[in-house]
Formats: structure tokens, C-alpha cells, sequence
């Protein structure tokens, strides 16, 4: 190797900082991000059997952005006083249908209601679906 050579690795040698310190930045910035998301479920969603959300979302980490860009979409349609449900879901007759259910609370009318959950299918939800690669499933809560 030539001189002018050596002289360049030399210079673009990076010092790395000690793995024990790089660990434990990426440690504490996935968790702070990882708090942060967990927050925003809870504010978001009535969540009914949480320790299966949990377990499921923690197998399934890529549905977390899609959770948290569900509500602001439902409200487009649906209006801001929406307090959705989420829901994990395993078929009893098939063990590998599971997916959580998303469901839309409404008091209106059921042919309304309809008219408008297929305006948000139409209008986002078939778009961004594949996201989920078919783990959520959103659908009306009809209430009394």
C-alpha cells in the first residue's frame, strides 16, 4: 500500500463509541417511542381484553402506526366524538384467524351509519387496509 494511501484510511478511521453506551441509547429511544405509542392506545381506543391486544400487538409491532392514524381518519366520517373499541379476536374453529376488531360506535340510524362507514372504506380504509396485511378488521358498534 502506498503512503498516500495509508494516509487516507487514517483519516476516515470513526471512532466508535463503546457498545455498552450505544445499547443504551437505542434502549431508552425505543422506549420512549414505544411509551409514547402505548399512551396514544389508551387514550384512543376502549381496549376490551388488553393483555390480548398486548400480546397480539407485541407479535405484530408493524400495526402500531396504523392504530394511531385510524381515529383521526374514523372522525373525518364519523365525527370527533368517537371513543372506539379495539378488540383481539381468535376464531374457537380456526386457530389462525385472529386479528383485532376495530369497532366504530354509533347511536344513528343503521342505514346511515352504513352509508358512512362505506364512505370511510371508499374514501381511506381500502387504501391503507393491506397495512394490516388483514389483522384489523373495522367494523360499526351499534348502541342502545
Amino acid at each position: 500500500m502506498s503512503d498516500m494511501q495509508t494516509q487516507t484510511l487514517d483519516k476516515t478511521t470513526v471512532k466508535i463509541a463503546p457498545y455498552n453506551d450505544v445499547a443504551e441509547l437505542i434502549d431508552r429511544e425505543i422506549h420512549a417511542e414505544m411509551l409514547e405509542r402505548i399512551n396514544f392506545l389508551a387514550r384512543e381506543y376502549e381496549i376490551r381484553n388488553p393483555s390480548e391486544v398486548a400480546k397480539f400487538l407485541s407479535e405484530n409491532l408493524f400495526l402500531l402506526d396504523l392504530l394511531k392514524e385510524i381515529p383521526a381518519q374514523v372522525r373525518k366520517v364519523f365525527g370527533d366524538e368517537q371513543n372506539l373499541k379495539l378488540e383481539f379476536f381468535l376464531d374457537p374453529e380456526d386457530p389462525n384467524y385472529h386479528r383485532l376488531i376495530l369497532g366504530i360506535p354509533t347511536k344513528t340510524e343503521a342505514e346511515k351509519s352504513s352509508s358512512l362507514l362505506k364512505e370511510f372504506d371508499e374514501n381511506w380504509w381500502f387504501a391503507n387496509e393491506r397495512k394490516s396485511r388483514s389483522k384489523i378488521l373495522i367494523d360499526l358498534e351499534f348502541a342502545g
